[in-house]
């Protein structure tokens, strides 16, 4: 999969994705992307697409479909990517990992986001083998002078102190957040607690909600019961 228009569950805000580092071996039971055909969970490097021509204006999700900052794929696969995104400075990047940590030992373009997922504080309710919530948080806490955000996606239960509290230390320019869109059945908060934390993330930062927050907000409705109170 080269550079392609960004569709689906994507961002709204990003117009392309490129995939030239495959595969991930995070195994997190909620991954979406395990239910569909193209995606590949055994690590592959595409030397034809690190090579493809990346335009200008666009925002582009750098290994939208994998997590090119896992500890299973070379430096050197890493350094490839960002000197082919270096080369066409006018776009702008995201990259986003659960293994923030990594950032750190690269140079990035210019117009470069750097991201992460905080699905809850609660660590025991996430069944995968990335690094824990707590490390992503003090990583991302280490970059004081780059643009961030932080993808609450998929959303599980959580206690809204210690929620607040982790992104307000993080600083994101923005955060993103997002429910479940596969049916999982994940321990998730109610609709009441959601928009109690938007609420408050709203005074420190900017907060981009997903249409998928439509089937928790639809459960209010309906009646139906979430774990959250």
């Amino acid at each position: 999969m080269g550079l392609n228009k960004q569709k689906g569950n994507m961002f709204p805000w990003v117009t392309h994705t490129i995939n030239p580092i495959k595969g991930c071996l995070h195994d997190c039971s909620y991954c979406y992307l395990r239910s569909l055909l193209f995606f590949e969970m055994t690590p592959r490097f595409e030397e034809r697409e690190v090579k493809r021509g990346l335009g200008k204006g666009r925002v582009i999700f750098v290994g939208s479909a994998s997590d090119m900052w896992g500890v299973w794929v070379p430096d050197v696969q890493i350094h490839a990517v960002l000197e082919q995104c270096m080369k066409y400075p006018d776009n702008t990047y995201l990259f986003q990992s659960k293994n923030p940590e990594r950032f750190k030992n690269f140079i990035f373009p210019p117009k470069t986001i750097l991201g992460t997922t905080i699905e809850t504080n609660r660590q025991g309710l996430i069944q995968s083998k990335a690094p824990k919530v707590e490390s992503r948080v003090q990583a991302m806490v280490a970059f004081k002078d780059a643009r961030k955000m932080v993808s609450l996606e998929p959303i599980m239960d959580f206690d809204l102190e210690a929620m607040v509290r982790m992104i307000s230390l993080v600083g994101p320019e923005f955060v993103s957040i997002g429910a479940d869109s596969k049916n999982h059945a994940l321990m998730e908060p109610s609709w009441k607690k959601v928009r109690e934390l938007i609420e408050r993330l709203g005074g420190i930062t900017e907060v981009r909600e997903k249409e998928n927050l439509e089937r928790l907000k639809s459960t209010v409705n309906k009646g139906q019961h979430l774990w959250g109170n």
